[in-house]
């Protein structure tokens, strides 16, 4: 059994995708510590930072400032943007294959930010979450579409 960014990438698994290419997908992720919280995913298993090929990891930055520009575009992330890599067990990677997390904040986020962080993967409100994330991924994928349009 292969993991779940690998089911997600081979599509065995959903995902509420925002983008994909050769190299990664865009999605959200499901235990979202914000809304619009976005994982861009390598397609290559790589566990670490260090494995990915030398071609996906020069894209990487390149593409997340895209998705960033249109998550500020879409209004979630006007303020900021965590750009997080959790790169091993010890750095609380909960899924060994490579993936960077975009966080949208905004001032005065942290005590429901912190809140967030251990109650995440309770399973209240999942299924007014899962129109959120559908909702939210419209609205990114649009966002999106209107960035690439300018450049």
């Amino acid at each position: 059994m292969d993991c779940v960014f690998c089911a997600i990438a081979n599509d065995r698994l959903p995902a509420h995708r925002i983008f994909e290419d050769e190299q990664f997908i865009v999605l959200l992720d499901i235990f979202p510590l914000r809304p619009a919280h976005v994982l861009i995913v390598s397609r290559q298993h790589a566990p670490l930072l260090r494995d990915l090929c030398p071609v996906a990891r020069d894209r990487l930055l390149p593409l997340a400032e895209r998705i960033a520009a249109a998550m500020r575009a879409s209004g979630y992330a006007a303020p900021g943007i965590n750009f997080l890599i959790n790169d091993g067990p010890s750095a609380n990677q909960h899924v060994p294959h490579l993936h960077l997390h975009l966080i949208p904040r905004r001032a005065g986020d942290l005590l429901s930010l912190i809140w967030r962080v251990p109650t995440r993967f309770l399973p209240f409100g999942r299924k007014r979450l899962e129109r959120s994330l559908h909702e939210q991924a419209q609205r990114l994928r649009a966002a999106l579409e209107s960035e690439l349009a300018h450049v």
